[in-house]
């Protein structure tokens, strides 16, 4: 009973640290992936021919909407 006791609080922790580990450093380093390719090499033509300040703005404004930045 003890050793299984140990065991869940093991896979306790484990869950815990990797979702936090998922939350604050995977999912935001994919966001900023994802907002970089679609601000800096969008497919559709008109945006391809933004100045570096709008495709800074429209990397900003991804960021935001996905909530990393206020």
């Amino acid at each position: 009973m003890k050793k299984i006791l140990k065991y869940s609080w093991v896979i306790i922790v484990i869950l815990i640290v990797g979702g936090a580990f998922y939350w604050f450093q995977w999912r935001p380093n994919e966001i900023r992936k994802k907002c970089a390719l679609e601000s800096y090499y969008p497919l559709s033509l008109s945006k391809q021919f933004q100045s570096d300040s709008e495709k800074e703005q429209s990397y900003k404004a991804c960021l935001r909407i996905h909530g990393l930045e206020k």
